[in-house]
C-alpha cells in the first residue's frame, strides 16, 4: 500500500522544529528513511554538505560590509565603493534568488539532502520539497507580513548606501560623521530586525512551511513508484537548507547538473501546501520576474481545467521571493512549484511560531500530492508500465 499523506504527517509532526543541521532535522530525516525503506526497489541515499544554519549570518556579513563602506567613505572612497559594491551585489543577488558570492560564508553546519529513487529510463521525474524549518522572522509577524515587500526594498536601499555614500565622497562631497553614523546604524538596524525573533524564539515548527510539502512529495512519489511512468525514473529529493538561502537545492542542482541536462528532466517542487488555496506558480521573483512556461505548467492548466478533483487550483504569482525550483528553471530544466495561499494571497503563519500542525489542512496536502502525481502522468510520453 502506498504511503498516505496523513500517516507521514502524523509521524513527522512530533518534532518541535527541523532547523538546518539540528538534531531534530536529523531525526526527522531518519524517520523518513525508515518509512522509505519499506518501498519496493527504492534506493535511498543521503547527499551531505555543509551549510550556514540560517540566512542571518549572511545578512549580518552584508550589513557589516556596507556599514564599513559608509564609515570609511571619506578616507578611501574608491576602495569603499568596491567594498560596498561587494556587500550590495551579494545581497541583491540573494534577494533575487541568484547565486550570491557570499551566501556560503559560515557553511560549517553538516546537513544532507535525502534522495530516494526508483526506475531507469531516459526521462527523470523529480519530486522536491525542503525538510528544514525556518528561523522565526520579525518580517513575517502578523502585523508586518503585509509590508514584507516594502521591507525588502527598504533593506536593499539601505545596503545600496554602501555604494552611494563612498561614490558621493569620491566626487569631493565629503559627508559628515553624524550622517555616516546614522546611515551605518540604519544598515545594521535592518539586520537586527531580521535577527531578533530568531535570537528570541529560534526555529519555527514549520508544519505548513514545509512539512506539508515533504508529506505531499513523499506521498506522490510512493504512488508513482507503484505504477511507474514508461521509460522513466521517479526521484524524491528532500532538501535541507532552503531556509538558509535555498542552498540544498542549489547544491543538488550544481552537483547533478550534467545528469539533469543530459536527460529529459522534469522537476515538481512542493512548498507550503497546507492552507486554503492551492496554486501552481507561474510567476515569481523579487526584482526580476521568473515566468514558468513549460510542459509541466501546461499539464497543470489542463489538469486543473478538466479534472474535477483539482477544481479550484489556479495559476498563481508569488510576489516576493522564490522556491527551490528556481535554480532548475533558470537552467532551462522544466520545473514547477505547487504552493498554497490564503484569500489575501499570503502564506499564513510561515516563519512564525504559529506555523503549527493543527493549522495544516491535510485535505489540501493530499490534494497537492495527487496533483503532483497527475502532472507526472500527463507529461508527453509518460504513460504507465
Amino acid at each position: 500500500m502506498p504511503l498516505q499523506a496523513s500517516d507521514i504527517f502524523n509521524k513527522l509532526k512530533e518534532w518541535p522544529h527541523r532547523g538546518v543541521g539540528t538534531e531534530q532535522e536529523l531525526e526527522a530525516r531518519e524517520m523518513l528513511i525508515t518509512l522509505l525503506s519499506a518501498e519496493y526497489e527504492v534506493d535511498i541515499v543521503e547527499e551531505g554538505f555543509d551549510s550556514p544554519p540560517t540566512y542571518i549570518r549572511f545578512f549580518w556579513l552584508n550589513a557589516c560590509v556596507c556599514a564599513a563602506a559608509v564609515m570609511g567613505a571619506n578616507l578611501m572612497p574608491a576602495i569603499m565603493v568596491l567594498v560596498g559594491l561587494l556587500g550590495f551585489a551579494s545581497h541583491f543577488l540573494f534577494i533575487d534568488w541568484r547565486v550570491s558570492p557570499l551566501i556560503w560564508w559560515g557553511a560549517q553546519t553538516p546537513t544532507a539532502n535525502l534522495v530516494a529513487r526508483k526506475g531507469r529510463g531516459s526521462k527523470l521525474y523529480i519530486l522536491m520539497a525542503h525538510l528544514d524549518s525556518a528561523p522565526a522572522s520579525f518580517a513575517y509577524r502578523p502585523g508586518q507580513v503585509q509590508n514584507f515587500a516594502l521591507s525588502v526594498h527598504v533593506a536593499t536601499f539601505l545596503l545600496g548606501c554602501g555604494v552611494l555614500v563612498p561614490l558621493v565622497a569620491g566626487f569631493g562631497a565629503g559627508i559628515d560623521l553624524t550622517t555616516r553614523l546614522v546611515i551605518a546604524t540604519a544598515i545594521l538596524g535592518q539586520a537586527l530586525l531580521a535577527s531578533i525573533d530568531f535570537w528570541r524564539l529560534g526555529y519555527t515548527p514549520g508544519a505548513n512551511d514545509n512539512l506539508s510539502g515533504v508529506v505531499a512529495a513523499t506521498a506522490a512519489a510512493s504512488h508513482l513508484w507503484r505504477h511507474m511512468p514508461e521509460d522513466a525514473e521517479v526521484r524524491l529529493v528532500l532538501t535541507s537548507a532552503e531556509e538558509a538561502g535555498m542552498l540544498g537545492a542549489q547544491h543538488y542542482w550544481q552537483t547533478h547538473r550534467d545528469e539533469l541536462k543530459a536527460r529529459e528532466t522534469y522537476l515538481i517542487n512542493i512548498d507550503t501546501v497546507g492552507s486554503q488555496e492551492l496554486k501552481y506558480v507561474k510567476n515569481s521573483g523579487t526584482f526580476t520576474n521568473s515566468h514558468y512556461d513549460n510542459a509541466l505548467t501546461d499539464a497543470a492548466f489542463v489538469a486543473a481545467s478538466s479534472n474535477p478533483n483539482f477544481s479550484g487550483i489556479e495559476a498563481g504569482t508569488h510576489k516576493v521571493g522564490d522556491f527551490d525550483s528556481i535554480w532548475f528553471h533558470r537552467d532551462k530544466i522544466p520545473a514547477i512549484t505547487i504552493a498554497s495561499y490564503n484569500k489575501h494571497a499570503l502564506m499564513p503563519a510561515i516563519h512564525t511560531m504559529a506555523d503549527t500542525a493543527e493549522k495544516v489542512d491535510l485535505s489540501q496536502v493530499a490534494k497537492a500530492a495527487k496533483f503532483a502525481e497527475a502532472l507526472v502522468r500527463m507529461t508527453p510520453g509518460s504513460g504507465r508500465r
